[in-house]
């Protein structure tokens, strides 16, 4: 496989990150089966003991590293627990086609990955980008700009 970082000791496209995405969805279902009171900061403490170490023996480099808390932190903010995961596997496709193909590959990647969002439907019927496509001004206004919400006056006695 091509490198896309030929300076690094270690190649950050290669194994580790699939290693690392299979690491943080067992992570991530351990917390689902955590009580709430517990998952936060069980999963914080795992995260940062786990990544720790992992750089200091050498398993994974630092970047790596980033990359994956970066994406964990974003699945965790995803609403839609199949949009996260159907995410991930276009990040996994990324990665194979990007491993393969270097940057062509880094492009049809990505394009295929945008087209999906895009022509995919919720069960709705509304695309998963829907305040872009269909382009709705008000919609995207809303879900960019915190509106002011209403209150009563405290009156004095």
């Amino acid at each position: 496989m091509a490198c896309l970082y030929p300076g690094h000791r270690r190649c950050p496209c290669g194994p580790d990150i699939l290693i690392l995405k299979f690491a943080s969805d067992v992570l991530r279902l351990a917390a689902v089966n955590t009580p709430s009171m517990l998952t936060t900061p069980l999963s914080v403490i795992a995260g940062i003991v786990l990544g720790e170490y992992s750089v200091k023996s050498g398993w994974f480099n630092s970047e790596t590293m980033l990359y994956m808390a970066f994406v964990t932190i974003a699945n965790y903010s995803q609403t839609s627990f199949e949009l996260g995961y159907a995410l991930k596997f276009m990040r996994v496709m990324l990665l194979f086609l990007t491993a393969f193909f270097n940057l062509w590959g880094f492009i049809a990647g990505t394009v295929i990955s945008v087209l999906c969002l895009i022509f995919n439907k919720t069960i709705a019927g509304k695309s998963y980008i829907y305040p872009l496509v269909p382009f709705s001004f008000s919609e995207l206004k809303k879900r960019l700009v915190r509106n002011r919400l209403p209150h009563e006056e405290k009156r004095e006695s």
